[in-house]
C-alpha cells in the first residue's frame, strides 16, 4: 500500500501552464539576396508554449512500472512570471490483477530572474487528482512547491536541475520530494525536444521525453 500512496504523490509534481498568447509582429525589409534569420527561443522560462510528453515510472523494488502521458501549457504573464496548466494521465502495470489509473489537473505560477543566462525560479501549484484501483476510487485536493535554475549551456540548449515537494490532503504520509533535471533544445523558432530524469524520496525513478511547440 505504501507504493500505491507514493506513486500518487510522486506523479502530482508537475509543473506546466496555460494561457492565451498575443504577439506583436514588426515589418522588416530583407534584401532579396539575404535570408531572414531564424529566431530560436532560449530555454522554456518566459515562453508561450504547449508541451506533450511521455514518462516511464519505475517503482523501486516492486517490479511494477507505470506510463505517464502529459499535456501542459506555459504562458508568460509578464517578464519574470509564468502561469502553468498541466493535465496528466497515468496507468500502472497490473497489481493483483488490477491497474492503478490516475488523472491529475494542476494550475500554478512560476517566478524567475535572469542572471546572464542563468534563471533561478520558484513555483507553486494547486489542483485535483482522481484515482482508481480495482473497484475503489478516490480523489483529493493537491498542492506543490518547487525551486530550480535554468542554465543556458549553448545557443537554444538549456539544462534545468530542480527540487519539488508535492502533497495531497486525503490520507496520511502522502508528501513526497522529487529531485531531477531536464534538458531542452529548440530545433527552430517553433519546436523543441526535451528529456529528463527524476527520483523521489522513495527511490522511484521517472524518465521523460517530449516535444514543445511555441505559439
Amino acid at each position: 500500500m505504501k507504493n500505491y500512496i507514493s506513486l500518487k504523490s510522486f506523479l502530482l509534481a508537475a509543473a506546466a501552464s496555460l494561457g492565451l498568447a498575443t504577439s506583436a509582429f514588426a515589418q522588416t525589409t530583407v534584401p532579396a539576396t539575404e535570408l531572414a534569420p531564424v529566431t530560436r527561443a532560449s530555454g522554456l522560462l518566459g515562453q508561450n508554449y504547449a508541451s506533450l510528453s511521455y514518462g516511464f515510472v519505475d517503482l523501486d523494488d516492486t517490479g511494477i512500472d507505470a506510463s505517464s502521458y502529459t499535456i501542459a501549457f506555459n504562458q508568460a504573464v509578464r517578464d519574470g512570471l509564468d502561469s502553468m496548466l498541466e493535465y496528466d494521465y497515468t496507468r500502472s502495470d497490473r497489481i493483483f490483477g488490477s491497474r492503478l489509473t490516475q488523472h491529475s489537473l494542476l494550475l500554478g505560477a512560476r517566478a524567475y530572474t535572469n542572471y546572464n543566462g542563468i534563471k533561478p525560479y520558484a513555483e507553486v501549484g494547486v489542483g485535483w487528482v482522481w484515482q482508481k484501483f480495482g473497484g475503489t476510487s478516490d480523489n483529493s485536493f493537491a498542492w506543490g512547491v518547487g525551486v530550480g535554475a535554468e542554465f543556458e549551456l549553448a545557443s537554444a540548449f538549456t539544462v534545468t536541475p530542480f527540487v519539488r515537494y508535492t502533497d495531497i490532503t486525503e490520507g496520511s504520509d502522502n508528501g513526497a520530494f522529487e529531485f531531477g533535471a531536464k534538458a531542452n533544445y529548440w530545433l527552430n523558432e517553433k519546436f523543441s525536444v526535451m528529456g529528463g530524469v527524476s527520483r523521489d524520496d522513495d527511490s522511484n525513478m521517472t524518465y521523460r521525453v517530449g516535444v514543445n511547440y511555441r505559439y
